[in-house]
């Protein structure tokens, strides 16, 4: 994994193994050493290049380059010989870094040796990087036995990308340029170069303004709380995710080291840890060159480990008397051996893969995911805990308990643990495992919308993230141990509307004692900021997952929406290209099972693995998108059938109908959903809300076919549905059963435990479960409700009070339901012109109001929102702006028309999917634009028009 520094963490790394004595007598011819390579290249280059390539463009040719070397590596691992030598080099790099450490992980590693290690020699020439670090010469060793003959073939294009990057560095006498140069070659070279690496781990660079901030208030939070400094004697500092080495290297540069310690910290004192081979090069000479800046003198950095830091938390790493990597297992130990006292860095932030296509997960730590489930997962109160196994929370409970006694942590990462749902007891534990705990909120979440995008505005990562992000400071104590002393919280938000220069400029000026800090009291839920009105919780659950609680409710049942894990191969606006789409996936999938059969028969596999099944299946998105069901579906042998039954209409997103697959063989997850479309002949309607913790504004719609998880935009949000439906048994009586025809019985899901409730309340016997529904859906549409309970609505669903004007609500809610419900029967707007472009004559509807894309013209580069250019014929204006106030999570309902309705082709598997195949009447888009104005308008009448929150005591 790699962090927003570029740090990794990731199943990727480089090591190398020492030649053994026999095998080395089968080898046929020396691949050239790295510094014989070089200078052949250098030797051949011209003074001038003639056409300036960009470093993405290198990046490019490089990393097909590197999978050649890749396929001749592979092609030497034939000779047994060689392979012997091989899996003993595997064996080591799964000892040092990683069991899950496969083959192709460890030719990967080599081959990104080859092409990158020339790039910092380029930037470093002057220190004799290879023939001190230990990684580099295993490496070296395992190319020379494995002999890749492929070295000039690739020669001239190497040539001029390394000439390139000597250029750029010639003239450079200073540490801050080559600072750029690496800035530069890390953000534009590595992402495209190494693209299976990159996606895993997340690669973006950290400003140094933000540096600078983590390392003055570590120093400072040292002083302030434990009496000691960053230049002491017996302060450990580890960055343990070092990416190309810039905390470590602004540590040394800051003037806190002082003189007469620098040369103890340095060969001693400073420790780093990394798993990407080419940030372990860059981070290690860029160290030593820091150092050498600072003295005069060249010194390898010996700190620094090829390593995963989550690994050595599993186990104490059995690397004694190892020989290939024996330099970086003698680190290994020896930094485990140390009492660290400081911890900087920026750690990882990926996830793992998007697509079962990827083959790129990440690895897995059962020692330190014990250790989140026990605290962080033990004592939150959500239901789906699986982003607390995030990889920058795994960083920040590894840091907490490598940190022994007392000691400073100081990150900069995802800041979504400040007021996530989820992270709730991850709160909890921080406040109750250190003395004092400082959270500076640097904002810049991309995935909010309106009003709240532009508060948060820039990112300090730039382009290079989208989520909140916010500097963690963490001070465990001496005093803390076997004492009741409590946390002290502080708190700061940098403010709104700040771009990224205005925060990197502001962090720039401060430090730990001179940021204006709120001191905070968590409530007793683990609330840090936006803490929850204590009344909620009083009011009556709309839905309870605990099944005992579950007659209490409002709703009895409720569901997520469909996950299908593989959208552009389920849904379709074409019935005959999603049903074409399906069938070719399902003849793929059982021509591999079939052939996965025949495999094991012919190897004589009985019990086949995970593993076995992973490296037979093709995974050409192009032909089938994989999920780990059918990974597990082929071990066993079962093969799919297509079912017509399974098509449906669907509501994927607000006012954008699709056909849908839904059959639970096909779809990754259908929760509650089978009791609520069990089949096409039933229908249903309820309404959709955004999930827990989303990161959208709060919302709701009335819905009257099966909703997609990711309704909002985001993948969390869940259906309160009006009915539920039972598959009727042997038993059940058919005349008795409401609408029990086709085998189902339909069950009213509001509950008589709400109705009672109800009833009592405002004293009317003549309530009826309808007006219930209709005066929830009312309610959740109220302003005041939603604004009064933010905070609440952001961390649990909805609970709903009882208010002084129940009828009131209803009424309004049915109103509101009747609009959304059939928005394709509401008069559309007639206030819209309608321009056709030009001479249309004899132009058929079908091809004058084909939609490719919509969008709003910008006039004097601000949008005019009272234009949409449907297509490069019709123009619609006059389109009034009052429209645009009816929102739907990041979007207007206008605006969600504009980005549904658009022609989309999957960029993996290639499928179109055409929002002109929906209807068969040509104007069906362009009218529905309209209708949605018209639904906008009527829809912000009636919210205008809500009673009053006035809620009964």
């Amino acid at each position: 994994m790699v962090g927003k520094d570029g740090s990794s963490t990731a199943d990727s790394a480089g090591k190398t193994k020492e030649k053994d004595a026999q095998a080395a007598r089968h080898i046929q011819q020396a691949l050239f050493s790295i510094d014989d390579w070089r200078d052949a290249i250098y030797a051949r280059i011209v003074e001038k290049v003639g056409e300036r390539h960009y470093w993405e463009d290198w990046a490019k040719d490089i990393a097909q380059i590197a999978n050649r070397h890749v396929t001749r590596i592979k092609a030497a691992l034939a000779i047994p010989e060689k392979k012997a030598v091989f899996e003993e080099f595997l064996g080591e790099l799964r000892a040092n870094l990683n069991p899950g450490i496969d083959e192709d992980d460890a030719v990967d590693m080599l081959a990104q040796h080859i092409v990158t290690k020339p790039v910092f020699d380029a930037l470093f020439k002057d220190y004799d990087f290879a023939a001190h670090n230990p990684v580099s010469k295993a490496m070296q060793r395992m190319l020379d036995i494995l002999d890749d003959q492929g070295l000039d073939a690739e020669t001239k294009t190497l040539a001029d990308f390394y000439h390139s990057v000597r250029v750029r560095a010639e003239g450079i006498d200073n540490h801050e340029g080559r600072q750029r140069v690496i800035v530069e070659l890390y953000d534009k070279f590595f992402r495209t170069a190494l693209p299976k690496t990159a996606d895993a781990l997340g690669i973006v660079y950290t400003p140094v303004e933000v540096v600078d901030f983590i390392i003055r208030s570590a120093e400072q939070a040292l002083a302030k709380h434990l009496g000691r400094s960053l230049t002491d004697e017996g302060v450990h500092i580890i960055d343990p995710f070092v990416g190309t080495g810039t905390f470590l290297v602004r540590l040394l540069q800051s003037g806190l080291i002082k003189p007469k310690d620098l040369l103890r910290k340095y060969t001693s004192e400073l420790h780093a840890n990394e798993i990407v081979l080419l940030a372990y090069y860059i981070a290690a000479v860029n160290i030593e060159a820091a150092f050498h800046d600072l003295v005069g003198e060249y010194r390898p950095f010996e700190g620094i480990v090829l390593t995963d830091t989550f690994q050595l938390a599993e186990s104490n790493p059995q690397i004694e008397g190892m020989e290939v990597l024996a330099g970086n297992s003698e680190r290994v130990l020896r930094q485990q051996k140390q009492d660290i006292t400081v911890i900087i860095g920026n750690p990882p932030y990926s996830v793992g893969q998007e697509s079962q296509n990827d083959n790129n997960q990440n690895l897995k730590y059962e020692v330190l995911d014990e250790r989140i489930k026990n605290t962080y997962a033990k004592r939150s109160t959500a239901t789906n805990k699986n982003s607390l196994y995030d990889s920058y929370i795994r960083a920040i409970r590894w840091a907490s308990d490598r940190i022994k006694g007392e000691g400073v942590i100081a990150y900069v990462s995802n800041g979504g643990y400040i007021d996530g749902n989820t992270a709730d007891g991850l709160r909890k534990s921080l406040v109750d495992e250190f003395d004092a705990i400082y959270c500076y909120n640097l904002r810049g979440n991309a995935r909010t919308a309106g009003e709240q995008r532009q508060k948060e505005a820039g990112n300090v990562f730039g382009s290079g993230s989208r989520n909140t992000v916010a500097i963690l400071i963490l001070v465990k104590g001496a005093k803390h141990a076997g004492t009741d002393a409590r946390c002290t919280l502080y708190y700061r938000d940098i403010g709104d509307y700040l771009s990224r220069e205005d925060k990197l400029r502001i962090l720039s000026s401060q430090s730990l004692d001179t940021v204006d800090w709120q001191q905070i009291t968590p409530n007793a839920a683990g609330d840090w900021i936006n803490q929850r009105d204590e009344r909620f919780a009083s009011f009556q659950a709309i839905g309870e997952k605990d099944t005992a609680l579950r007659a209490s409710a409002i709703f009895e049942l409720h569901s997520s929406g469909l996950k299908t894990g593989r959208d552009p191969w389920i849904y379709n606006f074409s019935k005959r290209k999603l049903m074409e789409n399906v069938e070719s996936m399902i003849d793929f999938y059982n021509e591999q099972v079939r052939g996965f059969v025949e495999h094991c028969k012919a190897q004589n596999i009985v019990n086949p693995t995970s593993d076995q099944v992973e490296s037979f299946i093709d995974l050409d998105p192009k032909k089938i998108s994989w999920n780990e069901a059918d990974r597990d579906r082929i071990r066993k042998g079962t093969l799919y059938s297509f079912d017509q039954k399974s098509i449906l209409t669907c509501t994927y997103r607000p006012f954008s109908k699709q056909w849908v697959y839904f059959n639970h063989l096909l779809n990754q997850r259908t929760y509650q959903l089978p009791n609520m479309f069990p089949i096409p002949e039933h229908e249903n309607f309820g309404f959709y809300i955004t999930g827990v913790g989303s990161d959208k504004p709060f919302s709701v719609q009335a819905v009257d076919h099966l909703p997609d998880l990711a309704y909002w935009g985001s993948s969390n949000g869940q259906f309160f549905p009006r009915y539920t439906y039972r598959e009727l048994g042997k038993g059940d009586d058919l005349f008795s059963a409401s609408e029990g025809e086709g085998g189902y019985k339909k069950i009213d899901n509001i509950t008589d435990a709400a109705l009672a409730t109800y009833r009592t309340a405002y004293a009317d016997s003549t309530i009826t479960k309808d007006d219930i529904f209709y005066y929830t859906y009312g309610l959740l549409h109220s302003p005041e409700y939603r604004e009064r309970f933010a905070a609440d609505l952001k961390k649990s669903l909805p609970r709903i009070p009882k208010v002084r004007d129940f009828r009131g609500y209803a009424e309004a809610g049915r109103k509101l339901a009747e609009l959304h419900l059939h928005y394709e029967q509401v008069e559309p707007y007639q206030g819209i012109v309608e321009t056709v472009n030009g001479d249309a004559t004899g132009t058929p509807p079908r091809e004058l109001y084909r939609v490719t894309k919509m969008k709003i013209p910008k006039v004097k580069g601000k949008p005019d929102r009272s234009t949409i250019v449907y297509n490069n014929r019709v123009t619609l204006t006059n389109i009034p702006e009052e429209a645009y106030r009816y929102q739907l999570g990041a979007r207007s309902a206008i605006e969600w028309i504009i980005d549904r309705y658009q022609v989309r082709v999957d960029k993996a598997s290639g499928i179109v999917n055409d929002p002109n195949d929906w209807s068969d009447d040509p104007r069906y888009i362009i009218d529905l634009l309209k209708r949605i104005v018209t639904v906008s308008l009527e829809t912000m009448k009636i919210v205008d028009q809500l009673p009053p929150l006035d809620i009964l005591e």
